[in-house]
């Protein structure tokens, strides 16, 4: 368990220099509680249904670094949803965006949301703005 957790910290601090070749040191930046929030809604065909690999592919490559969350904004399951966010402290966020899906929240482990991405965009907006929170204390 213990090598499982030095090789995770080693992976992480490979891709972020990988990925942010400027930043300083991953280690003193590395913050495993920020957060990635996705809110989507089962019915957007054309806008969720871009966002939904980028941020599948961004998870497989930075989730030592941070947690990944979807909320699903439909109304069959917005009860759910609600009571996830409250849960995690990010409720208003939530209730201020649930209407316009697809929607990204960068938080920091303090849970202070720094950016807010709408609508389906390139993998290097997103990528920034993990950057940010990364360097965010």
């Amino acid at each position: 368990m213990k090598f499982q957790r030095i090789l995770a910290v080693f992976i992480c601090s490979f891709l972020a220099t990988c990925a942010f070749p400027n930043s300083l040191s991953f280690a003193q930046e590395a913050n495993p509680s920020a957060m990635i929030v996705l809110i989507y809604d089962t019915h957007c065909k054309t806008a969720c249904d871009l966002v939904r690999p980028i941020m599948k592919e961004i998870k497989g490559e930075m989730k030592d670094c941070f947690t990944f969350v979807e909320l699903n904004s439909s109304a069959e399951t917005l009860a759910e949803s609600q009571k996830t966010a409250k849960e995690l402290g990010i409720h208003g966020f939530l209730a201020d965006y649930a209407q316009f899906v697809p929607i990204v929240g960068v938080f920091t482990a303090k849970k202070k949301c720094i950016k807010v991405i709408q609508g389906p965009k390139g993998k290097d907006i997103y990528m920034a703005a993990l950057q940010k929170a990364l360097q965010c204390k």
